[in-house]
């Protein structure tokens, strides 16, 4: 792990005042290097099956629920915090906890967030119309504004997708709402923001902690936030013999992963912020380029928008103005939109201000999995 890392669980909990029972929906690690500044987030699935120290094996979103029902000193939060430790070797300094109602209340108190939808989503809304039924919501691809119960639905839904892709959901949404407090000019206002929070949130840290993670979010380079995922390749589907469908993890593939989110950021990625690309929506698709900018920003590339000399782009394009192959990006853009060597175009051109320029054309896959 880097040197003065600080790790925080961000749970999301399904709890309700009048339950003595409830799940942590969505657990993440937040893992924070305060002098790079870099942050990466974690994601672990809610159902993986792990051992919670002094009791039994069990679905790790019930860590939280068995420390307060059983009376675990330092309740909940504290039982997570050793089955993270335990389990998957993860120190945590600190936890957040927030339910439902809370979640709706941040989004809101920053008029919505901004999400890139990459793949169409449709699921039952939560809430019943003048009928008594629960229509079907969708998004399609592209930018949605979207205020506390539609954030809250898009982080939730599971008819169509995976908890992996549900759990990558969670992350955009957390993302969004630093993006959000940022953009607002938030972050110095944070001692009256504490105040006017505590309602919406349950946490250990003090203000001191809070001002200290706000000045890292102000300094903090978008292309040095990672996302990880303990995903599909690092689980075993099983069946306990009580019928409840969970993932055994395959240590082998955890460890590798867990560690890498844990650790210094790569020098691979810190080259990106070196590599310029310069993105153009090839099509009369609308936002395309602001979703492939959204996933070059993800991957630690700095991006412009440039205005495209048309739009009737059959195949997506990409111009390498680079003049040495030396530490070339070349072969990772092309592994992440699918681009053929047929349609990558060497133009070395020292005087550009970009490296390279990604133009998207018909061909472009907005859902191609990451």
């Amino acid at each position: 792990m880097a040197p003065d890392t600080i790790n925080i669980a961000v749970l999301g909990s399904d709890r309700r005042p009048e339950w003595s029972e409830w799940h942590t929906d969505a657990v993440h690690i937040v893992s924070v290097q305060p002098h790079v500044p870099a942050v990466t987030v974690l994601s672990i699935p809610r159902d993986l099956y792990v051992y919670i120290p002094g009791f039994w094996m069990s679905r790790i979103n019930f860590a939280d629920v068995y420390g307060e029902l059983y009376g675990y000193e330092g309740g909940g939060p504290a039982l997570l915090q050793q089955t993270l430790l335990y389990n998957l070797g993860i120190p945590i300094d600190h936890y957040v906890r927030t339910d439902f109602d809370g979640f709706i209340g941040i989004i809101d108190a920053l008029d919505g967030v901004d999400i890139p939808v990459h793949c169409r989503l449709a699921d039952h809304w939560p809430y019943p119309d003048e009928n008594g039924e629960y229509p079907i919501k969708a998004l399609e691809p592209g930018v949605h504004h979207l205020d506390g119960e539609s954030a809250l639905w898009y982080a939730r839904s599971r008819m169509t997708t995976s908890v992996f892709s549900r759990e990558r959901r969670q992350q955009q949404v957390l993302q969004a709402i630093w993006r959000r407090a940022r953009g607002l000019e938030l972050l110095p206002q944070v001692p009256e923001l504490w105040e006017t929070s505590r309602d919406m949130i349950v946490t250990d840290m003090t203000l001191e902690d809070i001002a200290l993670l706000a000045d890292v979010a102000f300094r903090l380079d978008e292309r040095n936030v990672r996302f990880r995922n303990i995903g599909y390749e690092q689980v075993i589907p099983w069946t306990t013999p009580k019928g409840g469908s969970v993932f055994l993890p395959n240590w082998e593939k955890v460890g590798p992963v867990v560690s890498e989110a844990l650790g210094p950021i790569p020098e691979g990625r810190l080259r990106r912020t070196l590599q310029t690309v310069d993105v153009w929506n090839g099509t009369h698709n609308a936002q395309w380029d602001q979703l492939a900018a959204d996933r070059l920003v993800r991957q630690g590339f700095p991006v412009f928008i440039g205005k495209p000399d048309r739009r009737d782009y059959a195949q997506t394009i990409l111009i390498d103005y680079t003049t040495t192959h030396k530490g070339s990006a070349v072969p990772y853009l092309q592994e992440m939109f699918g681009i053929s060597s047929a349609n990558v175009v060497s133009t070395p051109s020292p005087g550009m201000p970009v490296q390279y320029r990604l133009i998207i054309g018909a061909d472009y896959k907005t859902c191609r999995s990451p």
